[in-house]
């Protein structure tokens, strides 16, 4: 009976032994036992379902918008409006008076106040020489040139009351009134007006306006 152990003891270590050699040795073609653990690829699976049912199209991804720096903003500035006149132009004329068209007049009924009558006169021009004689040593006596106004140049504006014929403004340039070539009346009532311009040997621009017609 003892043999029968021994003998059966000394055969399972030999069958031990021999499994042990054989785990040991290497797997034909290099490849080992192991390279399941460590690959870092991930197996397919075979035969598994596409993900993917087609109604996605394939795009380029949207471009990344970049903080631009804002540069200077040129403003314009308003349009101002030229300023309207607020009369109405009856008359806008220049005119020779003389010897044979010394006068014109006009009739106005002014409802709307003030009637303005501007006016710019051009005299004639006379040159005449005179004898001049001089107080200083070092400026000789002698014949001189003198250019002025003409003593027959002359304008009136009369601004009249028709009914009663009394005046209610009046100006201009020579004879009883000043030198200065640029007039303005003003007459800020109403009333049926008789408005008269007269002169003699001058060119003349009037402008004459209104409040309203």
């Amino acid at each position: 009976m003892t043999r029968v152990y021994k003998s059966f003891f000394v055969g399972a270590v030999m069958i031990l032994i021999l499994a042990s050699a054989g785990c040991a040795e290497l797997p034909p073609d290099g490849e080992s036992g192991w390279s399941g653990f460590l690959s870092s690829e991930p197996e397919e699976t075979p035969g598994e379902p596409d993900n993917d049912p087609g109604y996605l199209t394939p795009a380029t991804p949207y471009p990344t918008a970049t903080k631009a720096i804002a540069g200077p903003t040129l403003s314009k500035p308003p349009e101002t409006a030229p300023t309207q006149d607020p009369y109405v132009t009856l008359f806008n004329r220049t005119k020779v008076f003389n010897l044979t068209q010394s006068t014109d007049a006009f009739a106005f009924n002014l409802t709307s106040p003030p009637l303005i009558i501007e006016f710019d006169v051009e005299p004639k021009m006379v040159t005449r020489e005179k004898y001049a004689t001089s107080k200083y040593k070092n400026i000789k006596s002698g014949m001189v040139k003198q250019t002025y106004p003409s003593e027959n140049s002359w304008f009136t504006a009369t601004v009249r009351d028709r009914e009663s014929g009394r005046i209610v403004a009046e100006d201009g340039f020579g004879k009883r009134f000043s030198a200065d070539v640029h007039k303005r009346i003003f007459v800020g009532q109403m009333g049926d007006f008789l408005i008269q311009f007269s002169g003699n040997e001058v060119k003349v621009h009037v402008l004459m306006r209104a409040g309203g017609v």
